[in-house]
């Protein structure tokens, strides 16, 4: 078995008004992509971004987080080392993306870290990522801004974004919201196998079962507390909480 990317142990997150979550724990492994579901407004964002190290300074988070060896509970994203930050796909592309800079130059800074002017070799992995996402004409959509594409293709340059990094790991909230079933589906299957074949860990966001069912594993909470936690069919069949009996419901 790969050993654990990430590592969640009794996380708590709150704010004045309320408990969001409560001794939330569980752990994703190298090459394992983990579905995080739950009720509409329960804050599954917030969880992620308590993750990745930028919680909005109203909220006190407690517990333990792992991510690549080291702990890294309250210590915010740009005070971490590189190795220790993980790659976002966030569901608002035109407020991820840099206005000011070309999808090109922000690709290169993705794959590479620190150059916005691809090499040869560079531009050969984003052509072919890009065409694998979709994209019918990647040199034309390479020298446009983000104001000058779809919503649908800012979605996608955000995921090429988050698999081109070399992140230990990947979180992608609901990531296809702005894109049809079909090309959702096709994209939700390369961005497991980009996790799988890179050996980083993935965490999903999502309301969909469906896509949550093709991960590796499921980590259900309602009411700030894990309800389900494991193999997403088994996870479900094991609870007998009322949400993951409707979920059930739905197979």
């Amino acid at each position: 078995m790969n050993a654990p990317i990430l590592t969640v142990n009794q996380l708590s997150i709150q704010s004045k008004e309320r408990i969001l979550f409560q001794d939330i724990q569980f752990e994703v492994n190298a090459g394992e992509m983990l579905a995080v579901m739950g009720p509409s407004g329960i804050g599954k964002s917030m969880l992620s971004k308590a993750i990745a190290g930028f919680t909005p300074d109203s909220m006190s988070v407690s517990g333990d987080i792992f991510l690549a060896g080291a702990n890294v509970s309250n210590i915010s994203l740009i005070e971490r080392a590189p190795e220790q930050r993980p790659a976002f796909i966030f569901q608002d592309a035109l407020q991820a993306l840099n206005p000011l800079v070309t999808v090109e130059a922000q690709l290169t800074l993705a794959h590479t870290g620190w150059r916005t002017k691809p090499k040869a070799d560079d531009r050969s992995t984003i052509h072919a990522l890009l065409t694998r996402l979709g994209f019918s004409e990647p040199s034309a959509i390479l020298k446009l801004y983000p104001s000058q594409l779809s919503g649908g293709q800012r979605q996608r340059i955000c995921i090429a974004i988050g698999l081109l990094s070399k992140a230990p790991l990947l979180i992608a909230d609901e990531p296809t919201s702005a894109l049809d079933p079909v090309t959702e589906q096709e994209i939700l299957t390369l961005i497991r196998e980009s996790v799988r074949n890179t050996n980083m860990a993935g965490i999903l966001i999502t309301h969909d079962l469906y896509s949550a069912l093709e991960c590796d594993k499921m980590v259900v909470i309602d009411e700030g507390r894990v309800i389900a936690y494991g193999e997403p069919r088994h996870a479900l069949e094991c609870s007998e909480h009322d949400f993951c009996q409707s979920l059930r419901g739905l197979i």
